[in-house]
C-alpha cells in the first residue's frame, strides 16, 4: 500500500540530501566569489593607502634620522672645535675636569664665575692660575 518501499524512500532521501548539500556548497562558492570580486577594489584601495602611509612614514623617519645625525655631528664638531670662551661658558663640570691641569676645584671655580665676556676678563679677574688658563687654551 505504500507508494515506495523503505529502501527506495531512504535512497530518495539520501539523493535529495546529497543534491541539497552539493547545491548549497555550489551556491556558497558562488557567493564567496561574488563577495571576493566586490571586495577586491576595497582591498586594493586599502593596500594602496597602506603603501602610501608606509612611504610617508619612511620618508619622515629618514628625515628625522638625517636631522638627528646632523645635530649629533654638530655637537661633535662643537666639542672638537670649541674655542676658549665656549669651553669656559658651556662645558659641564665633568667635561672640564677631563682637561689636563683642571681638577674638580678649578672646574667648580670656572662654573661659579660664569659667564665670561672675554679671555681678557678671565686673565684680569685672576680667578684661575695662568697654568689653568693655558690648559684651557690648549683644549680649545
Amino acid at each position: 500500500m505504500a507508494p515506495k518501499s523503505g529502501r527506495e524512500t531512504r535512497s530518495d532521501i539520501q539523493e535529495l540530501a546529497r543534491n541539497s548539500y552539493e547545491g548549497g556548497r555550489d551556491r556558497l562558492q558562488e557567493l564567496l566569489e561574488q563577495v571576493s570580486r566586490r571586495m577586491q577594489p576595497a582591498v586594493d584601495k586599502a593596500r594602496e593607502a597602506m603603501d602610501t602611509a608606509r612611504d610617508r612614514i619612511e620618508s619622515v623617519a629618514d628625515r628625522i634620522r638625517d636631522e638627528a645625525s646632523g645635530i649629533r655631528n654638530q655637537g661633535k664638531d662643537k666639542v672638537r672645535g670649541s674655542d676658549l670662551m665656549s669651553i669656559l661658558n658651556d662645558w659641564p663640570h665633568e667635561r672640564l675636569i677631563e682637561i689636563d691641569g683642571i681638577g674638580p676645584v678649578l672646574a667648580t671655580r670656572i662654573m661659579q664665575n660664569r659667564p665670561y665676556e672675554s679671555e681678557q676678563q678671565l686673565v684680569e679677574s685672576k680667578q684661575l692660575p695662568p697654568s689653568a688658563i693655558e690648559s684651557l687654551r690648549n683644549a680649545a
